[in-house]
């Protein structure tokens, strides 16, 4: 009777337990190291050096996770030179008087170049985190992965690869003869070289 009575007592304990965690609730279970800072920080600058961090939440798959992680720090990188572009392209033909429609038009010429690069030259991927997290279902557990890689850009680098959209911008207002646009992206580019060396 005291076995029985002890063995009851367990599985009360046991189920008890288990009951506290409520379903949807996550633990991570596992870790590629300590959490870093920058895992939480979207972007920064430290010296000479522009940080992305790519991320990748609830991946079934730790490998295609990491490699999703990569994809979106890459993603985030052009989008922040394409924006860059726009408003320093934009405020330059403002600047240069050219009219609203031809702003756009030029302004889009640069940003073009960059949605159509295939790579960017000079980036490096430093560090990368993982977590395996643990989240509680109605039947048991499922198991995913949190995946996090930082990308690592000169500034060199990165004005390199924005003076390429400013060089399109020259190119195509060549070819549409307008001079105004092209001295724009002159001045553009020569400001740039200015920062580069």
């Amino acid at each position: 009777m005291k076995n029985l009575f002890l063995f009851f007592l367990f599985v009360v304990f046991v189920f008890g337990c288990s009951a506290l965690k409520e379903v949807g609730s996550e633990t991570v279970i596992e870790k590629s190291g300590s959490t870093p800072i920058w895992s939480s920080k979207p972007s920064s600058e430290e010296g000479e050096f522009i940080f992305i961090t790519g991320e990748m939440t609830k991946a079934k798959d730790r490998s295609f996770g990491m490699n999703q992680a990569y994809a979106d720090g890459l993603s985030k990188l052009m989008n922040t030179m394409q924006n860059n572009v726009r408003t320093q392209s934009s405020q330059a033909l403002r600047g240069a008087n050219l009219d609203t429609e031809d702003i756009g038009r030029f302004s889009e010429f640069a940003v073009a170049w960059i949605s159509e690069t295939k790579t960017i030259s000079g980036v490096q991927n430093p560090e990368t985190y993982w977590e395996k997290v643990e989240t509680k279902t109605e039947t048991g557990v499922s198991y995913n992965y949190n995946c996090y890689s930082q990308l690592k850009i000169s500034k060199k680098d990165y004005n390199r690869s924005i003076e390429g959209a400013y060089e399109n911008m020259k190119k195509k207002a060549r070819e549409l003869n307008n001079k105004k646009a092209e001295e724009t992206a002159n001045k553009l580019i020569d400001d740039l070289k200015k920062t580069i060396e």
